[in-house]
């Protein structure tokens, strides 16, 4: 059966510092898909709206796939391979 392990001052001032990294973090990746999306859904609509203008139904999803696809091995695999000891020194 767990129970419960009484902490110490260093314990809890490490949770606090971890939560607040945590949360910083996570607004910061919220914040750049809302951007991401905003520039991927407008972009979608808009050759999805010309596309029924000009009579046809097209499905969109392999472009805009290949194209995240693309952007996400240009510039987040490099950081998550190697590069995350600079975001710890920043």
């Amino acid at each position: 059966m767990a129970r419960y392990r009484n902490k110490d001052e260093t314990d809890l001032v490490w949770n606090r510092t971890r939560r607040r990294i945590t949360r910083d973090l996570d607004t910061r990746i919220q914040n750049f898909r809302e951007e991401v999306l905003n520039r991927l859904l407008t972009g979608a609509w808009e050759k999805y709206s010309a596309a029924l203008e000009s009579g046809s139904l097209v499905q969109l999803e392999d472009e805009a796939t290949e194209w995240l696809d693309a952007v996400l091995s240009k510039q987040l695999l490099p950081v998550i391979e190697g590069d995350l000891g600079d975001v710890a020194d920043g």
